[in-house]
């Protein structure tokens, strides 16, 4: 080869090259996000933050009186340990109809532990099959889903097909999703009278999550959009507040608007229909205390700004001694008590009760909040229909008090 046609072969490359790089730099967002350029601009997570070692095979394990079928059905898009944050959440196969709005909002990894005893099992896999097949795309690429059954209500098997092999990503997407096929009180958990084990399925679809940041929510509970991005952000220009050594947890206050209105995607909107009353602090008519953050008033009043900042930072105690905050956390955090049920209440109560004996500081994000499906609550299910469950929460709590100060130590300002 000549000296020129060298050359010509090296300029050549080199114009290659630069097509490439320019035109990945300028491509524009994709359906879940730009994520090649939030993992440019955040390679700085990377070295602080490490993941447990989860598989991502299909197994199964027993958890106390359930049985867990991990990864049942995973998503096709997987994550680095600081890449996105992952969302989880417990539900039934009646909740999953809220995915579809909740993931067009979230666009990061989710993680859902759906309890599904008996013939709900089979009513849960057509509703995982019908949402990944005629619904939102981002379903299939970005939600994985794992399968929780008592050990005395385990599934038949279909067609000979043992259950671990059961599930076909097929529906016929011209006949309605089997949530609205079957009234609730029809299903297999409600006819048996199962109680819904709540935390069981929070705690399964954390163990099940494959970053390190995470954030424990409803299938109900709808952030604004851009979330992920300005927390990651967020996290990237305060890295000592995720560090291992840390005690902190990030809160987002929490609302609920009134039926028949559109959930509001940023702070700007949600003011709006505070002032007109279309809005109202989650819990309101049933129990403030249990949801107004610290300086909530404050927050409510201050303007909305760019990204994602700190706006007040506080303790579990005094006038928020009843607090139950939904917060972002780390793969360290602690698990939920799984003796408490959804029937008896105070599956959360025992959970923040244990941050504030070890003494974390619960900080409120600025310019992210969580709304509540439409439709504001005047009074709470449990206390009319399942009295004797509260009652017997009630008398577990006696005794977990004194455990939970045996493990962390007494504190006075901390109140079950």
């Amino acid at each position: 080869m000549t000296p020129k046609a060298r050359l010509n072969l090296f300029l050549g490359i080199v114009v290659v090259f630069l097509f490439f790089y320019i035109y990945d730099r300028s491509r524009p967002f994709n359906s879940v996000g730009n994520y090649s350029y939030i993992n440019r601009e955040l390679d700085i997570l990377t070295d602080p933050f490490t993941c447990n070692n989860i598989p991502e095979r299909k197994y199964l394990e027993q958890r106390g009186l359930y049985y867990v079928l991990f990864n049942f059905v995973v998503a096709q898009r997987n994550f680095g340990c600081s890449e996105t944050i992952t969302l989880t959440a417990p539900g039934d196969f009646q909740f999953l109809e809220n995915l579809v709005p909740l993931i067009r909002v979230w666009q990061g990894a989710v993680s859902i532990g759906v309890y599904a005893p008996g013939n709900d099992f089979h009513m849960a896999l057509a509703s995982i099959a019908y949402l990944r097949n005629c619904e939102e795309t981002l379903i299939k690429e970005l939600v994985s889903f794992h399968l929780i059954f008592d050990v005395d209500h385990v599934p038949n098997s279909q067609n000979n097909t043992p259950l671990i092999d059961s599930y076909i990503d097929h529906y016929d997407c011209s006949i309605p999703p089997p949530w609205e096929t079957i009234k609730q009180e029809d299903t297999y958990r409600r006819q048996n009278k199962l109680f819904y084990p709540l935390n069981v399925a929070r705690n399964v679809a954390k163990s099940a999550a494959r970053t390190y940041v995470l954030f424990p929510s409803d299938m109900e509970l709808f952030p604004p959009r851009n979330f992920v991005g300005n927390f990651l952000q967020f996290a990237k220009e305060n890295l000592k507040l995720f560090q291992e050594n840390s005690k902190s947890v990030f809160v987002l206050p929490i609302f609920e608007i009134e039926e028949g209105q559109t959930i509001p995607e940023n702070k700007t909107t949600l003011q709006e229909m505070l002032k007109n009353g279309k809005a109202i602090v989650f819990h309101k008519n049933i129990c403030l205390e249990c949801h107004k953050v610290i300086d909530g008033d404050k927050w409510i009043e201050a303007a909305e700004t760019e990204g994602l900042n700190l706006f007040s930072v506080g303790k579990r105690q005094g006038a928020y001694q009843y607090w139950e905050p939904f917060f972002l956390s780390t793969q360290k955090e602690q698990f939920w008590d799984e003796r408490f049920v959804w029937e008896g209440q105070r599956d959360k109560h025992v959970h923040v009760y244990a941050f504030c004996l070890m003494d974390y500081d619960f900080v409120v994000l600025d310019n992210a909040f969580l709304v509540h499906k439409p439709g504001i609550k005047k009074v709470k299910v449990q206390d009319e229909k399942y009295s004797d469950q509260v009652k017997k929460t009630k008398q577990i709590m006696k005794g977990i008090e004194t455990e939970l100060q045996n493990i962390y130590g007494y504190n006075k300002k901390c109140i079950l």
